[in-house]
This record gives structure tokens, C-alpha cells and sequence, in this order.
């Protein structure tokens, strides 16, 4: 199993852990969604037909991102990054909490997001340099002529 599969697996489980431990001391990630949403679905006028568009879109990008995992190389390289960056988001709630002075929900967990997000993308990049030295050298080999 590849360094980046199993960092993505953890990554996956703490952002349970982080879900669970807003869940039970608060979820102002949720409040601000919320808000969001609700602007969104102002712009549109119509609330059934905004989130009917926001599924859409939301359907349309995990079917693209199954794609580029399931092609391998590049394409999964970019689909693979794309989904690590917003664990380094997560540096957030160490900032809230150093802003307030106490412990804002979340926080215990982002640490090690964003650990373990830095890690999945160096081991990500790292991979995906030593594919692209294997391609140069086999490239550059002679072929063998009897």
C-alpha cells in the first residue's frame, strides 16, 4: 500500500474524530455553512431549484474525482491533492482559538489534521516525482537489438 493511501485513510478517520468532537462542543462550521447556503439560495430565488444545482455540481465532482483515481498518474495526483488541501483549512481553529485565549471547538482534532494533511501531500508529491523519474529513464533506455 502506497504512504499517500494510508495517510489518506487517516486523514479520513480524523475528520470523524473532528466531526464528532463539534458535535458534541459545538458546530460554528455548521452556523457559518448555513449562512452560506442561505445566500446562495437568495441569489438563485428559488430554494428547490438551488440546492437541485448545488447537487448537480456536488454529483458531477465526485464522479470526476472517482475518475481521476481510478486513472491513475497525473490525473490522480491532482484529484488526490485536491482533496488534502483543506486539511491544512483546519489551521483555522488553532487561529480562533489563540484569537479568543480558550478552546473553540475543533481544535483538539485540527492539530492533527493538518499533521497528517502535510505529511499526505509530501508523500503525495513524492510519489508522483518518483513516477515521473521511472517514465524519463525508461524513455531514455535503447531499445535491445539482436
Amino acid at each position: 500500500m502506497k504512504t499517500s493511501t494510508r495517510l489518506y485513510a487517516w486523514l479520513k478517520f480524523l475528520t470523524v474524530l473532528h466531526i464528532v468532537e463539534q458535535l458534541i462542543f459545538g458546530m460554528q462550521d455548521l452556523h457559518e455553512l448555513q449562512h452560506l447556503l442561505a445566500g446562495y439560495e437568495c441569489r438563485l430565488g428559488n430554494a428547490r431549484a438551488s440546492i437541485a444545482a448545488l447537487v448537480l455540481i456536488v454529483a458531477s465532482m465526485a464522479a470526476f474525482a472517482i475518475r481521476g483515481i481510478v486513472k491513475g498518474g497525473f490525473p490522480r495526483f491532482v484529484t488526490m491533492f485536491a482533496l488534502g488541501l483543506p486539511t491544512l483549512g483546519e489551521f483555522h481553529h488553532v487561529l480562533e482559538s489563540l484569537k479568543v485565549g480558550h478552546y473553540t471547538p475543533g481544535t483538539v482534532t485540527a492539530v492533527p489534521s493538518v499533521i497528517c494533511g502535510v505529511l499526505f501531500l509530501r508523500a503525495l508529491v513524492k510519489e508522483q516525482q518518483s513516477s515521473e523519474g521511472v517514465r524519463v529513464r525508461e524513455a531514455l533506455e535503447l531499445p535491445v537489438t539482436a
